[in-house]
């Protein structure tokens, strides 16, 4: 991979025009309907199973003003096409293999982690909430992947192995910025030599517990703290683009909506007046590899 190719970057719905895109998307459509014809469940991209679609909802003002879903989405209450480029970016652009072992940071009864198991990979998955970490177990079981699950801390991370590669689908900006760095310190030790470690994020979300509003940003969270070298551009690009716009600054956020999000620590009280008449956010993707 040459260090100019712009894979460090943020969200494009075009990218899920390319022929490899749009492979990757028919099979996580396959996979979607197969699991449900099984009766299997798949949490959300929200974290959690089955979302009501309420129009009103945190989760669907979230989506951002003028949201579209892919013309052959079969779930897109649960997975918008967010989640799909998501996916789509991290397996074009890491060197997956059958047979190699993936740890999975918050990704218990994911799509994505279903989705590499699903591919012949060693899936190992860590999460806090045990209710996801049970029911992944009950899918592994059925389906017969190699897919382990633990309910487990990401900041008190202990296995007796590495992986092949470390993955995390939009799972960091959820958690303390302190403690982020404290994670990414422990990366390396977890990746084998030429070890991979692939990650999406919130990127100027504006929450002030999320903080990854620039290039800057990017490298003293992940790249810095990780001591990985960075796949591709060297310096995360940012189109421009924003599909998100945050619950607390839609139009459509109820009073109760803001107020709880002021008493999270996610904006102050000052900020209770404050709307967004378009969108303001974006997911930003990184690559990162053991090396030396």
């Amino acid at each position: 991979m040459k260090s100019s190719e712009i894979i460090n970057k943020t969200m494009d719905r075009d990218d899920l025009a390319s022929p490899d895109a749009s492979a990757i998307v028919a099979e996580l459509n396959a996979l979607i309907k197969e699991l449900r014809s099984r009766s299997l469940r798949i949490s959300s991209w929200f974290g959690q199973f089955d979302l009501s679609g309420d129009p009103l909802s945190s989760e669907r003002i979230n989506r951002g003003y003028g949201y579209q879903p892919l013309d052959d989405a079969v779930d897109d209450i649960n997975f918008p096409w967010f989640l799909y480029w998501e996916i789509a970016w991290v397996v074009m652009n890491t060197p997956f293999r059958p047979g190699d072992s993936v740890l999975d940071l918050g990704g218990c009864s994911s799509l994505f982690g279903y989705y590499l198991a699903s591919k012949g990979l060693r899936v190992c998955c860590v999460d806090k909430k045990k209710e996801l970490v049970k029911n992944a177990d009950h899918v592994a079981a059925e389906t017969g992947w190699h897919l382990k699950n633990y309910a487990m801390d990401m900041r008190e991370m202990s296995f007796d192995t590495q992986f092949n590669h470390i993955t995390s689908i939009c799972v960091f900006e959820h958690i303390p910025l302190h403690d982020r760095i404290r994670i990414n310190e422990t990366i390396r030790s977890l990746l084998v030599e030429g070890g991979n470690f692939s990650i999406t994020f919130d990127y100027r979300n504006p929450s002030k517990t999320v903080s990854i509003n620039s290039p800057q940003d990017v490298y003293e969270q992940f790249v810095e703290p990780s001591r990985l070298a960075m796949r591709g551009n060297q310096v995360f690009h940012d189109n421009g683009k924003s599909y998100l716009v945050h619950p607390f600054h839609h139009k459509d956020a109820s009073w109760a909506q803001r107020i709880q999000r002021i008493r999270r620590g996610q904006f102050s009280w000052w900020d209770l007046f404050s709307r967004k008449s378009e969108n303001e956010y974006t997911f930003g993707a990184c690559f990162l590899q053991k090396t030396g």
